[in-house]
């Protein structure tokens, strides 16, 4: 599936909200942080993380919606790609039984509704949030 532009900055959001709520992954728990390159640049913790919906891509109602995803590492992302129950438990540990059905519910709203401006200043705006709360980035 193509990447949108959106999707770029919506797997940022996701990956650094993980570090914020996880420390890491938010499946199995590990830790990410920063990697010191021999050049002096740094590997940032958060793109460490692979950014996993769990609620298909496809649903382009939702595909933006913070509720439809987690940040989690590579071999976590791999796994719960695969296991359909597991990813539905794991969803609704994340955002309750009720917040499970209410993105069920949004999941079916015609894409055609969306604001795609809108959806990009809200996560450019969570994205500064979350880097704030780090100290800045």
């Amino acid at each position: 599936m193509k990447r949108d532009p959106l999707d770029v900055l919506f797997s940022e959001f996701v990956r650094k909200r993980a570090l914020k709520r996880a420390g890491g992954c938010e499946r199995c728990g590990a830790q990410k942080f920063d990697i010191q390159k021999d050049d002096g640049s740094s590997f940032p913790a958060w793109s460490q993380l692979d950014c996993a919906h769990l609620i298909s891509r496809w649903h382009k109602s939702t595909r933006w919606d913070e509720d439809a995803a987690i940040g989690l590492c590579g071999g976590c992302h791999m796994w719960i790609d695969h296991e359909e129950e597991e990813k539905i438990e794991l969803l609704k540990s994340k955002i309750g039984e009720e917040g499970f059905n209410l993105l069920q519910a949004r999941k079916r709203i015609p894409a055609r509704y969306l604001d795609r401006n809108a959806i990009e200043i809200y996560l450019r705006a969570r994205i500064l949030e979350v880097n704030n709360e780090f100290g800045g980035e």
